[in-house]
C-alpha cells in the first residue's frame, strides 16, 4: 500500500504515546511506503489531521490513543464526507486508559503488539454510531456510574491507569440519583426510572454479562441501563453476570433498534461521549452500518 498517516495522542492514558510511536511507525514502515506522524497537542488537531486523510486520499489512517482520541477522529473523518466520499482504511492502536472499543473488537492492549496483529491486506467493517448526527467510538452514557468516570482527572488516569476509573465507580455506589427517562425504540415509546444508562453500537463487557451478543456490524445501536446502582443492587446483580444472563434481570434494562430517543422528564441530565463531557439530553442515537473499513486482525 501507498501512504499511511499516524496520528498519536501523547497525553491519552499513562502518557506512552510519544515514546511508542517512532517504534509503531517503524512497523508500519515495513508495509507502506510512506507514513506521516503526528503528535496531536489539542483535539482540533486530531480532527483536522482526520479530515486531511480523508480529503488527501490517505490509503490508510492509525489512531494511537484512547476511545475519546478515536471518537475525534471519527469527527474528521466524516464530517462533510458524502456517500460516495472515500475514507482511508482505519487502524485502532490502543494508548488510553478503559481502550473500549480496542477491547471490543478484539485488539491487544499493548499499543505493539496491537499495530502487528493488523493483516494490512484485509479489512472489514465497523458500523459506526451516531449521537444527535456526530460520530462517537464506543459508547454514550449518563447517570451516576459514568459520570464519575468523566470527572476522573488526566492525572489520575496518567498515575493509576484502568484503577483509577474502577475506583471512582466504587465511591459514587450507593448513590440514590435517578432520573425518569423516556426511551423511544424505532418509534416505541416507553418510560423508566433509571440511575445509570450506555449506548453503543457494540460493547464486549455487555456480550460477557448478556445472552444476547452486539457485534460490531450488526447495524444496530444498543442501550443497557441500571434501574438501581446501589450497592445492594448491584451485588444481587452478581449471580446474573455470572450466568451471562443480565438482561433477563429486572434491574437492568436492554434495548436495541436502529434509532433509539431518549429524553429526561425530570429535568436535566448531560451525558458522556467516549469518555469525555457531551450533550444533554434529549439526544438521538443512530447507527451508520458499515461505514467505517478497518484493517483485520490476523487469524490465528
Amino acid at each position: 500500500m501507498d501512504k499511511a498517516m499516524l496520528i498519536v495522542n501523547p497525553n491519552s492514558g499513562k502518557k506512552e504515546g510519544r515514546a511508542l510511536s517512532e517504534r509503531v511507525a517503524a512497523h508500519l514502515g515495513e508495509h507502506f511506503s510512506s507514513v506521516d506522524v503526528r503528535l496531536s497537542s489539542c483535539a482540533a488537531d486530531v480532527e483536522a489531521w482526520a479530515r486531511e486523510a480523508r480529503e488527501q486520499e490517505y490509503d490508510a489512517l492509525f489512531v494511537m490513543g484512547g476511545d475519546g482520541t478515536v471518537g475525534l477522529s471519527f469527527h474528521g473523518l466524516f464530517d462533510g464526507a458524502c456517500e460516495s466520499s472515500r475514507l482511508p482504511a482505519f487502524g485502532l492502536i490502543p494508548g488510553g486508559t478503559g481502550n473500549g472499543l480496542a477491547r471490543t473488537i478484539g485488539v491487544a492492549p499493548d499499543a505493539l503488539r496491537a499495530v502487528e496483529s493488523y493483516d494490512f491486506s484485509e479489512t472489514t467493517l465497523l458500523d459506526v454510531g451516531l449521537v444527535n448526527g456526530r460520530p462517537f467510538a464506543y459508547t454514550v452514557t449518563g447517570g451516576t456510574l459514568p459520570e464519575g468516570i468523566r470527572k476522573v482527572s488526566p492525572e489520575l488516569k496518567s498515575r493509576y491507569g484502568f484503577l483509577a476509573y474502577v475506583a471512582s465507580t466504587i465511591l459514587r455506589m450507593g448513590d440514590g440519583e435517578h432520573h425518569a427517562l423516556r426511551i423511544v425504540v424505532d418509534g416505541e415509546e416507553r418510560k423508566e426510572d433509571i440511575s445509570s444508562f450506555s449506548a453503543f453500537s457494540a460493547n464486549a463487557l455487555a456480550n460477557e454479562f448478556s445472552r444476547y451478543q452486539t457485534s460490531v456490524a450488526d447495524g444496530e445501536i444498543h442501550l443497557i441501563a441500571l434501574r438501581d446502582a446501589s450497592l445492594p443492587s448491584l451485588l444481587a446483580l452478581l449471580p446474573d453476570i455470572l450466568m451471562h444472563a443480565v438482561d433477563g434481570d429486572d434491574r437492568v434494562l436492554f434495548l436495541h433498534g436502529k434509532t433509539i430517543e431518549i429524553s429526561c422528564v425530570d429535568g436535566g441530565l448531560c451525558c458522556g461521549v467516549d469518555g469525555d463531557d457531551g450533550p444533554c439530553l434529549p439526544v438521538k442515537l443512530t447507527v451508520r452500518p458499515g461505514a467505517l473499513r478497518m484493517f483485520a486482525l490476523k487469524k490465528e
